[in-house]
Order: C-alpha cells, then structure tokens, then sequence
C-alpha cells in the first residue's frame, strides 16, 4: 500500500468524525488540569486515542490542531507546544500499529509496569507532601533518595499493591505502559527547550512548581526545565496511555475493528 493510500484509509469519514471530539477532550482535560495547577498535563489522552484507533497522522494532526486550538483561544502558553503534541500523535500511532493497545502482554510485565507507576506516583505526591519553602520563597523538594529511605514502607506498601493492580486488573496492558513511558521520555526532550527560551521555564501549568524547585537547586532554566519534564512526561504519558487502553478495551470488538 502507498503512503497516499495509507493517508486515505487512515483519514476515514470515521476519522474524521473521532478528531473534533479528540480534540475537544485534549482541549477540556488540559484547561482543567491547568486552572487546578496539577505538576502533569493530560492534554494527550484525545491525540493518543486517535494514533491508536486511526494511525500516526491523523494522531499527529490531532495534537497539533488541539495545541493550536487551544492556545489560540484559552491558554496562550499551549500553542508553541503544537509539535510536541504532534511527535506524541506519531508515536502513539506507530506503537498501536505494533500492537501497543492490543497485543496481549505478558502479565509479568504489566505487574512491573503497575509497580513502576505507583511508585513514581507515591514518589510525586511525597516529594510536595514533605516539600519545604526557602528563605526566598521557592519550593524546595525533598531528596529523592533520603525520602525513599526515610519513607520505605510507604513505598514498599504502594509498589507491592502496583504490582498486584498491574498482575490482576491491567493484566495485558504492559506494552501500552512501556509506549508512554518511552513517548514521556521524548516528550520532555523536544519540549525543554522551548519551554525554556520561549517561556524562560514559566508557562502558567503546575509543573511551574517544579521547575521553580529545581532552579533553587541551583540549576539554570534549560536545565530545570528538562529535569521537570523528566519528571513529569513520563508519568503523565503512560497515564494517559494506560487509559486509552482501558477506553479501547471497553469499546465493543465490532468498533474496534470498524
């Protein structure tokens, strides 16, 4: 099949039905998370849910018209962002062309990838449960490795039940959970810089939080930024990727195939 083929059958009447209502959830879910300063973003659940019901091009023109949208008339600071949106719709297509979303997974894998989830998510909540602020009024956070060791059981107690959650509930979920850790990864990359010199590291969401925490560390802007996404994207894809899953998994198999 030649890529304007494949361009045509990915952009199906159906397609093209699913986008604006992608759209609007990328657009609801982002504005929601952002006005309640929440340190992720959520903003891909729409996009990520198109790559993997349509294809990588219809996801990556996805979250580039929802940045565009979106920073175009309520939040000014997500429209730069429309390429990162973009690469998230690219990668979370070709994942579920390699089955991402509906190769069965070994459950082992799944009850890594639950385990890995609560324990970052027990490692993002403490970090601000035992966060201080400084003389000048910048948070400073806990360090991760003396809070692990000074809070084990908490730790212990929540990965345990991850792995438990990811064995017996998400169960075949694993490769889903690998693809948005690995689109997290390359998410925080390519938006780094212009979350740095655009925005000198300050674009109005809650992971401004972070970012102003690891400048009082002593690191500089572009530096901060890519230690909060690094932090953040991750976590905040393979969430988003993890619900897309249980999303497809609920629709009816005679969808899905349609």
């Amino acid at each position: 099949m030649s890529f304007t083929e494949q361009l045509k059958k990915e952009f199906s009447t159906r397609t093209l039905v699913l986008m604006p209502v992608a759209i609007a959830i990328n657009i609801a879910v982002g504005e929601i998370v952002t006005r309640l300063k929440l340190p992720i973003y959520l903003y891909s659940i729409g996009t990520v849910l198109v790559g993997a019901l349509a294809g990588p091009w219809a996801a990556a023109l996805t979250g580039a018209l929802a940045n565009l949208i979106w920073g175009m008339t309520l939040t000014p600071t997500a429209a730069p962002f429309f390429y990162v949106a973009a690469v998230i719709g690219l990668m979370a297509g070709f994942f579920a062309r390699w089955g991402a979303f509906r190769k069965a997974s070994p459950q082992w894998l799944s009850a890594i990838i639950g385990g890995v989830f609560f324990f970052a998510l027990t490692l993002f909540i403490l970090s601000f449960v035992y966060s201080s602020t400084s003389p000048e009024g910048f948070l400073v956070l806990p360090n991760a490795a003396d809070l692990i060791g000074q809070q084990w059981w908490i730790f212990a107690i929540t990965t345990i039940a991850g792995l438990l959650v990811g064995y017996f509930l998400l169960q075949q979920a694993g490769y889903a959970g690998l693809a948005g850790l690995a689109t997290g990864v390359v998410a925080a990359i390519i938006s780094a810089p212009t979350a740095a010199i655009v925005f000198g590291g300050v674009t109005g969401a809650g992971t401004d939080l972070l970012v102003a925490a690891f400048r009082a560390s002593g690191a500089g802007v572009l530096a901060s930024t890519l230690a909060q996404g690094t932090v953040s994207d991750p976590f905040d894809k393979m969430l988003s990727f993890l619900l897309v899953w249980l999303i497809i998994q609920a629709l009816p198999k005679r969808m899905q195939r349609q």
